[in-house]
């Protein structure tokens, strides 16, 4: 894997679908994360559960916001040749990763990613809430 991928501008309309494969590959994996996480926590009681329940939030917290901050991408999104950017070209910041995915708060609603979708669908650089507010666009790697 690339530390730092080279992003072909211009193709983030051309991706909405590999996005959609990408956040698939991302869920699955994050729940191979969460399930011993749950099964181990649960074995070894309340404290232990606790305990777990810090380190997959630590986890998942490196998954998607370290990731894509220091790489541009995550596993689904190198998988199927995308990375995260700024409009500029240049690469995405750890905070620009952060303010992204905290969003996936909004555009999961009201479910199932419906806003997500619509306003990469309405958007000229096909968007979602979280790339809006972080200034940064989906693109192809080279």
């Amino acid at each position: 894997m690339e530390k730092h991928p080279k992003p072909q501008l211009g193709t983030n309309g051309n991706v909405i679908w590999h996005r959609v494969g990408a956040f698939f590959i991302d869920s699955i994996l994050m729940g191979l994360i969460w399930i011993p996480v749950i099964v181990a926590g649960t074995a070894l009681g309340d404290i232990g559960f606790l305990v777990f329940t810090l380190a997959g939030l630590v986890a998942t917290l490196i998954y998607g916001f370290l990731l894509e901050g220091l790489y541009g991408y995550t596993p689904g999104k190198y998988l199927l040749g995308l990375v995260v950017i700024k409009p500029d070209g240049s690469n995405c910041t750890i905070g620009a990763s952060i303010l992204r995915n905290l969003l996936w708060i909004v555009d999961a609603l009201p479910t199932f990613n419906l806003i997500a979708m619509v306003s990469i669908l309405l958007t000229d650089d096909n968007q979602r809430v979280g790339d809006l507010v972080a200034d940064t666009v989906v693109v192809k790697q080279q």
